[in-house]
Order: structure tokens, then sequence, then C-alpha cells
């Protein structure tokens, strides 16, 4: 017998053009101010877990899948996928939905995508609880692509550097380019094959609790990889899509709008100086806690701490 969720309201496809057709669901208590979930990745989509975050008696809770991502169609398709497209397409989403205002919630690349859209759309936005921070500069992306984080998984990155060339080791962005040149390739077993390994070497960065057999057997033939490493490795090539430094530079524009930021102090992907150096730049409407966590939602602290936040925030 399927399952059947007593909570969503409704759940379709939404045409945003450019052949891109985005799911989601509205999800929770109709009478409740919307909340726009926006998940990670980019291309990881939303699952069933993320609603551990809310209350759906209290909260409304509005999920979808980034272009190429989730049960967004096409699948893994990186054409017309753009950071200011997927802003346009939150845009597209709340229109539809017939909502005036809403609060935003983000962890990881939701974190950025929360901060970038209430930059666009500051008057849509009436608070926002965003975690693991990302803030799409070179340092973060040189996180993973230089192996900064080696000295704490070197097995980890040995293996994803071991089927890097030699010559397409110079820098991170040549690494990132090899495995991007294979993650697209149109033999399916190759690009699944570095689907799998780039999107391992990331997992391997994101709990405060790490164990390689059970992570492998987690990731390693996920699906989703593909869409994750082909939109992550398209994105990070080009910055994000955003001028070097433009969150920082900018947030006067948002320093208004309530925003609480949670962040593992133990994140090896998006590391805690950045959490501190927006909630610094931000002024006295953010507030920064810094939990006994990973990067991941599900790290225990980090999930008490969104929980408890949401609660109490988003009212």
């Amino acid at each position: 017998m399927e399952y059947t969720d007593p909570f969503l309201a409704q759940s379709g496809h939404l045409q945003v053009g450019d052949g891109h057709s985005l799911y989601f669901e509205d999800w929770g208590n109709r009478r409740a101010t919307p909340i726009f979930h926006l998940h990670g990745g980019p291309g990881a989509g939303f699952n069933e877990r993320a609603k551990l975050l809310y209350n759906p008696e209290r909260h409304r809770v509005i999920f979808h899948d980034q272009r190429g991502s989730g049960r967004s169609l096409p699948f893994a398709e990186t054409t017309h996928n753009t950071t200011q497209d997927l802003i346009a397409d939150i845009e597209r989403l709340r229109e539809h939905l017939n909502i005036e205002s809403m609060y935003v919630a983000g962890g990881s690349w939701g974190s950025s995508l929360t901060l970038l859209y209430a930059l666009t759309h500051p008057k849509r936005v009436k608070r926002m609880v965003i975690w693991s921070i990302f803030l799409c500069t070179q340092f973060e992306t040189d996180i993973i692509n230089e192996g900064y984080a080696q000295p704490f998984f070197p097995e980890a990155w040995e293996r994803f550097i071991s089927l890097v060339p030699e010559e397409s080791q110079q820098t991170g962005d040549d690494i990132m380019q090899f495995y991007a040149n294979k993650i697209n390739s149109s033999d399916n077993s190759v690009a699944e094959r570095f689907a799998d390994e780039w999107t391992l070497w990331e997992a391997s960065l994101l709990s405060i609790t790490y164990d390689k057999r059970s992570l492998e057997k987690e990731v390693v033939g996920d699906p989703n990889n593909l869409a994750i490493a082909r939109l992550e490795t398209h994105y990070l090539s080009q910055g994000c899509f955003v001028e070097e430094g433009y969150i920082l530079d900018n947030l006067d524009k948002i320093s208004s709008i309530p925003c609480s930021i949670i962040q593992g102090r133990f994140d090896f992907c998006t590391p805690p100086i950045t959490a501190y150096e927006l909630a610094k730049t931000y002024g006295p409407q953010a507030s920064l806690q810094m939990v006994n966590a990973g990067h991941k939602r599900s790290d225990p602290e980090m999930q008490a701490a969104l929980q408890a936040t949401i609660n109490t925030f988003f009212v």
C-alpha cells in the first residue's frame, strides 16, 4: 500500500521555461506563513528527511527540486541552469502559489541561494534561517578542489585524486575540469563512476562522524550522484554565476531582514570562518550559533539547533 502524506496539500510540476519543469510540494499548515525550503548541492534535490526540520501543524513549507535536480525535469541538465535561473524559478513558484511574502530557509548551497534570492527580492523575505554557510567564493570552492581537508581525510583524498592524471593535478580547477569532462561523458558507465567518486569525496567531509565503509555503501551507486556532480562542477567552475565577494559586499541591502545563522564548528566542507564573517558583516539583525557538528543537517546537534530555531524564529 502506497503511503499518503496527510500534510501534503498539493504537489506537481511547474513549467518554468527553457525546457525545465520543477517538481514542488506545498506541505503543512495552510494557515501559516509559508516557508520556502531551498535545498543544497547544487543538484541534491530535497528529500523526506528535510521535513523533519518542520512541524506540519505549525508550519507551511514549500519544497522544490531546483533545475536538473531530484524529480525536476530534465534530470541532471546544465543547459539554462544558472543561479539567476534558480532565483527566477523561486519567483515563478511564489507567484504560482499566490504567496506575497515568506520565510526562507536553506543550508549549504541553499544558504547561498537564500541570501541571493533575498538580495534580488528583499521585499518578499520576512526572515531567514540558514546553516552550513556557503558564500560562493573561490576560497570555499578550493576547499573541495584543492583538497584542503586532505590532512584530516587522507585516504578519501587519495582515492579521489588517484583517478586524475598527473598533468591534470596542477590546480584545483584542473582537477575539477578533469572530473567534469568525465562526469559529462557520453559513456554512461564512465559518467556514473566519476559522479560517484566526486560525490564520495565531498560526502567524506560532511559529517562529524566518519565511517568509510558505511559511507561508500550509502553514496556509491546513488542515481542522484549524476545530478549532484554535473551541477556542482557546472556551478563551481563558473563561480556560481556571481561576482567574487558579491554576497558580503551587498549585505547592506538586506541587513534589516532578521537572519539566524547556524554553523557546525567541525564542518570540513564549508568552514566556520565563512559563517563568522557573514554574521559580523550582516549586523545586529543576524545571530550566529556555532554547534558541535559537521556540515550535515542530520548531525545531532545541528538538527536539534535547526529544529529549535525554526520553531521559535518562524512564527
